[in-house]
């Protein structure tokens, strides 16, 4: 039987290594990410509820048909890591059964690729689930011991074994295990289970800094000269 399935962005005024991030324009028209971000989920398909997770006016101003109003505590936005139990409270308002957490600070995701991802969670046999992509580098353990090579087996990053990172795109998990827990998942195997993407390197550019932002903007300046 399919999961109900509740699709969330969460966004908020007070981050602090890039400022209001959420709301700075992006591009000549006056778009931000989250308004990118509210566009993308208002067109997935297959979803039976679609949230903008808010507390400040400003940022439910940027609403959209399509997309409702979950209200937040202005505990759970304020500059700072709040705990999850205030941090995620409002989900008990939620109905479905699972809910995906879409990352609004990626704006060049590819509608497509993520209502695939959402088809396959919404039948799978797993109760979460996080999106991933591989990575080609030198990887070390804690205890400094090589990850991914061995001694002298080679010298370039584009050859040798590649390890496994989230993206953070769509990070997919049970309402009532949060609701328990005030956890995402057990973080035991295969709970989160790692949804393997082809991300191009440019889709899963995250804004969190200042020189992220600048990043965007530049892309977004390119692209409307052609």
């Amino acid at each position: 039987m399919s999961k109900s399935l509740a699709v969330l962005i969460h966004a908020r005024q007070k981050s602090t290594r890039c400022p209001n991030k959420h709301l700075r324009p992006i591009n000549d028209t006056g778009d931000n990410i989250l308004d990118v971000a509210l566009r993308n989920v208002r067109d997935l398909n297959n979803v039976e509820e679609k949230y903008l997770a808010a507390a400040e006016d400003e940022i439910m101003d940027r609403y959209i048909p399509g997309v409702q109003i979950l209200h937040r505590e202005y505990a759970s936005v304020a500059p700072g890591n709040a705990h999850h139990s205030i941090m995620y409270k409002h989900l008990e308002k939620v109905k479905s059964d699972y809910i995906c957490n879409y990352n609004p600070c990626q704006p060049f995701l590819d509608i497509k690729k993520l209502q695939a991802v959402i088809d396959w969670f919404k039948e799978c046999k797993y109760d979460s689930a996080i999106t991933v992509a591989r990575e080609k580098n030198f990887f070390w353990n804690n205890d400094l011991t090589p990850a991914n090579f061995t001694a002298n087996d080679r010298l370039s990053t584009t050859s040798g074994p590649s390890l496994i990172k989230a993206t953070h795109s769509l990070v997919f998990y049970k309402r009532e295990y949060m609701l328990n827990n005030w956890e995402l998942f057990s973080n035991t195997k295969e709970d989160p289970y790692p949804y393997l993407i082809d991300w191009p390197e440019e889709e899963l550019i995250d804004v969190d800094t200042e020189l992220d932002f600048k990043l965007v903007e530049k892309i977004y300046e390119v692209r409307n000269r052609h």
